[in-house]
């Protein structure tokens, strides 16, 4: 009985802090033009842009597969200089084959984002999108992967 009670305790508080409101425009990328060194790998995040995915769609659920997939796109992004939802060769988005990787999936969404900012700036700015809110809100995906690199972050989204 204690730990369901701490459980709920903690969740609602974390329900609280999630789904505060912050508003202000993204600004232009890059902001940190003096940057010493890349932030390669930031998990937390990551993990702060499902938080706040979650507060907006509460059946989504975290894949760690989709996570790794999402990074990964994240990471190739940065390393080839490149930042758009169709790879510059093939003229295909290559997050298709990364997610089915993780699972036969009947329908499936990538959101992307870049700059340094927060999780919430750039949560915002996703939300204040038409086609990025659609598909955090759409109640037909079950799951979602974020990865971070560098500038860049990626949000899988998938439902069968």
């Amino acid at each position: 009985m204690y730990r369901i009670l701490t459980c709920l305790l903690v969740l609602g508080t974390l329900a609280g802090l999630c789904c505060t409101v912050y508003s202000s425009s993204l600004p232009q990328y890059p902001i940190h033009k003096n940057r010493e060194k890349p932030v390669t790998d930031d998990t937390g995040k990551a993990r702060r842009l499902f938080e706040l995915t979650r507060c907006e769609n509460q059946q989504i659920r975290w894949s760690e597969c989709l996570s790794e997939q999402a990074y990964y796109r994240a990471r190739k992004m940065v390393i080839d200089k490149q930042f758009s939802h169709k790879d510059p060769v093939t003229g295909v988005n290559p997050a298709w084959n990364m997610m089915s990787s993780c699972g036969r999936w009947m329908r499936a969404a990538e959101n992307l984002t870049k700059g340094y900012q927060e999780a919430e700036t750039l949560h915002n700015a996703l939300m204040r999108s038409p086609s990025h809110r659609k598909n955090i809100v759409d109640p037909r995906y079950s799951h979602v992967g974020v990865g971070c690199y560098d500038y860049i972050c990626v949000e899988l989204f998938a439902g069968l």
